[in-house]
């Protein structure tokens, strides 16, 4: 029922305006449905029409609250509906205007970088960029220099403006924007695009303190090879975000390197094994601990499964919950159903009662057939079992040999690809080239819907889906599918897959890689 206004009303102009009493904290708590899963386009782009207007009141935005609403709207881009994505370019554009925070301006100045390009009128967005190197500071400027570039390196029409653009920039006082503008445009006169995909739109996906470890151990161990930078560490997500620039250190006391993601730590630790020692850098540990044992049995066992160039490294943590025993010289035998080669176990020595200790059993990867990487171990856990004390804790001399079935351990496709971000696919494409791809065509019988059939392919490689493609829009029967990955070794992997949908779904898989082996092994996997 429409509400009635009365003369008063009409004279206040209080049914003219349906914005005219917003306030601001009960706005940015509803913009907390940018964060939800489907995104509901039209509720959003509600949500953002009432940020604009608050700012265009002249509404105060603090840090906090900038930097919060900034990195909720930036999601708000893996939706395809070009109206909210309209409006999030307009909202972002008015934030910029007056965020207090560089941090903000910068990966304001990132995401246009990464997204202006791809619209209808790219250059529009160019004099924006072009005037936070003029009038803003340092930082700002570098992070301007470096959208100015990702702009030139995917539009031909426009890219003579850009060099005349940061020809100006090499002038700049600032060392760094003056680096970044010497470089860029080194890069982009070439007109190559597969420099342009190498240096400027996809970049480096190398651990950075890893790169700065190899490139050490390099300068000591001087070598007749090049450096290779398929040597380094992938670059993971941080356990912690660190904010050491918050917490001044005296110039007298330098910090500590330490390592700061989960997988250097297991470098770190897989390196003090001598028996581990000539394996190369840690690719790939599995993000999460497989349980092989019930969390109420006598022994919980929990394996991390490490990957390197051409062997694994199982990691298995134990814990005896039994305080009448002690187990020695525990290790876990494993029985592969394909050609791995178990070369060697490292048992834990002693696991008193509710002590946890790890083993661990280095397997080469097959070399008959290096297809064959997906594959099954049986799992059987041997020890030496001394009775003891549960009073006292001591323990009698003598023991005897036992050994405890656990659960099979699944190695998959997955263990052998680390996921990377590929800001522009038919860039990372085209550079990779296409001297080893291969093309296959597979019907997913048991599969009945995109949604579903994009979400197990996902999952199965292992691989970042790219250009927000894992998002299948409604009422769709097509769909294409992009995957970025780096196979075990460092090289390179893309897939597209095209998706038909009619009783069942068919998927065309076209994958490219700059090594062949890569390609054979998604092939025979997804078969």
């Amino acid at each position: 029922m429409l509400k009635k206004f009365d003369k008063k009303d009409e004279e206040s102009g209080g049914g003219s305006n349906p914005f005219q009493h917003l306030e601001k904290s009960a706005v940015l708590q509803e913009a907390r449905v940018f964060n939800e899963t489907p995104i509901n386009p039209r509720k959003c782009a509600h949500i953002l029409t009432k940020i604009l207007y608050l700012i265009n009141q002249g509404e105060h935005l603090g840090t906090t609250e900038a930097t919060e609403a900034f990195f909720a709207m930036t999601k708000l881009f893996q939706s395809n509906d070009p109206t909210l994505r309209r409006m999030c370019y307009l909202t972002i554009k008015e934030m910029s205007c007056i965020a207090e925070d560089v941090i903000i301006a910068t990966r304001i100045l990132h995401l246009l970088g990464q997204e202006g390009p791809k619209t209808n009128n790219p250059s529009k967005y160019i004099r924006f960029i072009y005037n936070r190197v003029v009038l803003e500071h340092e930082e700002v400027r570098a992070g301007a220099v470096s959208a100015l570039a990702k702009f030139g390196a995917q539009n031909e029409e426009m890219l003579p403006s850009i060099l005349v653009l940061l020809k100006r920039c090499v002038m700049d006082d600032d060392n760094e924007v003056r680096d970044r503008a010497t470089f860029y445009l080194n890069v982009l006169e070439q007109k190559q695009k597969a420099l342009n995909a190498g240096y400027i739109l996809n970049g480096l996906t190398v651990s950075i303190p890893g790169l700065e470890r190899a490139l050490q151990q390099y300068t000591l161990e001087p070598s007749e090879k090049p450096f290779d930078l398929k040597s380094v560490p992938l670059a993971t997500t941080p356990m912690a975000e660190q904010r050491t620039e918050s917490t001044p250190i005296p110039a007298t006391k330098q910090p500590e390197k330490v390592a700061t993601t989960r997988q250097e730590i297991f470098q770190e630790q897989l390196a003090a094994v001598p028996e581990f020692h000539g394996l190369g850098p840690l690719f790939k540990s599995s993000p999460e601990p497989v349980a092989l044992t019930e969390s109420e049995t006598e022994y919980v066992i929990h394996c991390t499964k490490h990957t390197f160039t051409d062997h694994m490294v199982f990691q298995f943590d134990c814990t005896n919950t039994l305080n009448d025993q002690t187990l020695e010289h525990v290790t876990v035998q494993m029985d592969p159903t394909e050609a791995y080669e178990v070369l060697c176990y490292v048992p834990a020595q002693s696991l008193p009662y509710n002590q946890p200790g790890t083993c661990y059993t280095l397997v080469a990867l097959p070399k008959e057939d290096p297809t064959a990487v997906s594959c099954t171990f049986s799992c059987i856990m041997k020890f030496t079992v001394k009775d003891c004390d549960p009073t006292t804790g001591e323990t009698d001399d003598e023991g005897y040999e036992d050994e405890y079935v656990l659960e099979d351990l699944e190695v998959t496709i997955a263990d052998h690809i680390q996921k990377v971000m590929k800001l522009n696919f038919e860039a990372a494409w085209d550079e990779v080239g296409e001297e080893f791809e291969k093309e296959e065509t597979f019907t997913l019988s048991t599969i009945k819907t995109l949604e579903e059939a994009v979400g197990n392919i996902v999952k199965f490689l292992g691989m970042h889906p790219c250009e927000r493609s894992d998002k299948v829009p409604d009422n769709k029967n097509t769909h294409m599918l992009l995957l970025a990955g780096v196979f075990r070794g460092g090289h390179d992997i893309l897939v597209r897959s095209r998706l038909l949908l009619l009783d069942t779904v068919t998927m065309q898989v076209t994958a490219r890689s700059s090594e062949e082996l890569p390609v054979d092994i998604i092939l025979a996997s997804v078969g």
